[in-house]
């Protein structure tokens, strides 16, 4: 019997993409197959490097290590349309993709990004990789919009956060989700005593969360490492946080290693209920 084919969707989330990693080396200990990939933001960013080269210890490298090159890429102030011209990323992103196109991948690679005139998702599956993951990156107010196809395109997460029904279209029969927006239960950081700027950023967290969760209900199985604390861009460039971030997208994605494996094993394609996802909390 032909086995069910596994999805990958990479949600955004900035620095906590890192987590993505850890769970793509997760999967791979225990066999998991990938099959598909559809990638948001950073998750487009670390889903192209995958899904190119299949190789976990090139993507650490790349995506964890490497503070110097990633370092220049802030280092180029803009004022026109966000704080980064763009053109470092560019050049940075090229080398590391080593200038390939969506046909050059290993998986099936889906990469979302947003039109900032007609408002919605723009999806790329052919042609170079590297405008289509630079635009999925491009964070409204900190990057550039990238101009590409005749589209001004921004961050992917703006319109889908987490792409469960782009890897679905893609072909897969199990979607396995990665929601960086997970909020802690109970916060400490009350309102009473919050500053501007952290009132300002719970707000978006919360925004950004309640999008998130749209197309969560397409996924078979929903991966949310908790990671408030590593939310700051900060912490981009600390050497320690981002093996910190990994291995705890290495610890939740493990949580759900039994529940991917019965899937697998089922009989029928959707013998579980419809809309059903494995939650760890």
């Amino acid at each position: 019997m032909k086995r069910k084919t596994i999805g990958l969707a990479l949600g955004s989330g900035g620095i906590r993409g890192l987590a993505h990693v850890g769970v793509i080396k997760t999967l791979l200990t225990h066999n998991i197959p990938i099959d598909f990939i559809a990638g948001s933001s950073i998750g487009a960013w670390v889903g192209a490097h995958y899904a190119l080269f299949q190789d976990i210890e090139r993507l650490e490298e790349f995506t964890v290590n490497r503070k110097e090159e990633k370092l220049r890429t802030f280092l180029e102030p803009s004022l026109k349309g966000g704080l980064i011209a763009g053109v470092r990323t560019k050049a940075l992103l090229n080398d590391w993709l080593d200038h390939s196109t969506f046909e050059d991948t290993k998986i099936p690679l889906s990469v979302v990004a947003t039109d900032l005139h007609t408002r919605e998702a723009v999806i790329f599956s052919q042609g170079d990789l590297t405008p289509a993951v630079q635009a999925s990156m491009a964070i409204p107010g900190v990057f550039r919009p990238i101009s590409y196809q005749k589209k001004t395109l921004v961050d992917g997460g703006v319109t889908k956060p987490v792409p469960t029904d782009i890897v679905k279209h893609m072909g897969a029969d199990i979607v396995i989700a990665v929601n960086l927006y997970r909020l802690p239960p109970d916060p400490e950081d009350h309102a009473p005593g919050m500053n501007f700027f952290a009132v300002a950023s719970r707000t978006m967290e919360i925004m950004r969360y309640q999008l998130s969760n749209t197309n969560l209900h397409l996924a078979d199985i929903l991966i949310e490492p908790l990671l408030g604390s590593h939310s700051s861009w900060a912490n981009y460039f600390r050497t320690d946080a981002g093996p910190e971030i990994v291995a705890i997208g290495e610890a939740e994605t493990e949580k759900q290693i039994g529940f991917i494996k019965a899937l697998l094993e089922q009989e029928e394609k959707r013998s579980i209920k419809s809309g059903l996802i494995s939650r760890i909390t």
